[in-house]
């Protein structure tokens, strides 16, 4: 990649039998970015919905790129890049993003702001859970890792009320792949998404962390607002209680879980400084804060 040109972001997209939801996105996109100022990527990984119709039926603009139905998130966001990257140059950008997410009214130009202010860095936006009824709740907001005894400190903890903080950008570790936005130069560093080990979840905290032990720098920025869909959200827990043995299993097992121990392992051997110890208190407190502490 020895091209060089004014910054293009390509907007990314990977999804999978959810046509009106990411008609929906789509849609907020459009709300907010004209096509002269991004390009949408979307890569549909063997849907039998009618996605490819309804999408180039609403949006004909954007680059609907056929992918495989056995392809979990990393293989389908990685199909992607490499469409992306036969023609992306040094200085565009790709912003990564769910189906599934709902934005703020301003949350992609802010972002895309934000990397102007920071163009050489990872940037994810604030994932926020909001209930009817309720004050928007922190999800996630980014941290630093103990990769010793998997006491991970969260920037803002989850759950509480949020309130704008007074800095715009906040040091993190690692980033969720709800809204990203990289720099394609990061890729030239070595930056990859790792889709033989992580096929599913502990993709993007991989690809984020690994992105800053290579000298790029992470950030949260905190003018970029996503709310997170619960409702399409796979949820698993590590709740006796609540699940059972089987759904106990299932958390530990399932591909689509937060909580598979197989790729919590992978992680564990690649990062950790013991990674018996790491893996062995990650999944320690874990079980308290689901069977204790939730109760």
């Amino acid at each position: 990649m020895n091209k060089v040109r004014g910054s293009q972001t390509y907007i990314l997209i990977p999804t999978h039998n959810r046509s009106d939801i990411l008609c929906s996105t789509l849609a907020q996109i459009r709300a907010q970015l004209t096509e002269e100022r991004t390009r949408v990527v979307v890569v549909d990984a063997g849907s039998t919905d009618g996605t490819r119709a309804k999408v180039l039926a609403k949006y004909p603009s954007v680059d609907l790129v056929d992918g495989h139905a056995d392809m979990w998130w990393t293989a389908t966001v990685n199909y992607g890049l490499k469409y992306i990257m036969k023609e992306a140059c040094s200085g565009d950008h790709v912003l990564l993003m769910n189906d599934d997410i709902d934005l703020s009214h301003d949350t992609l130009i802010r972002l895309l702001e934000a990397s102007i202010a920071e163009p050489k860095a990872i940037i994810g936006a604030v994932n926020l859970i909001q209930r009817s009824g309720e004050l928007p709740k922190m999800y996630f907001c980014g941290g630093q890792y103990d990769l010793i005894f998997a006491r991970h400190k969260a920037n803002i903890p989850a759950g509480k009320p949020w309130v704008f903080p007074v800095s715009r950008f906040m040091e993190t570790d690692y980033l969720f792949g709800r809204l990203l936005n990289i720099p394609v130069d990061a890729f030239e560093l070595g930056c990859s998404f790792d889709d033989e080990t992580f096929p599913q979840y502990c993709a993007d905290e991989d690809f984020t962390y690994g992105a800053k032990l290579r000298g790029v720098k992470t950030l949260v920025d905190t003018k970029s607002v996503l709310y997170v869909n619960e409702t399409t959200t796979a949820h698993f827990s590590l709740s006796f209680f609540k699940s059972g043995v089987r759904g106990v299993y299932n958390a530990l097992t399932a591909f689509n879980s937060y909580y598979n121990w197989r790729q919590s392992w992978a992680f564990a051997c690649r990062y950790a400084r013991w990674p018996l110890i790491f893996f062995l208190c990650r999944y320690a407190i874990q079980f308290i804060n689901d069977n204790v502490r939730r109760r």
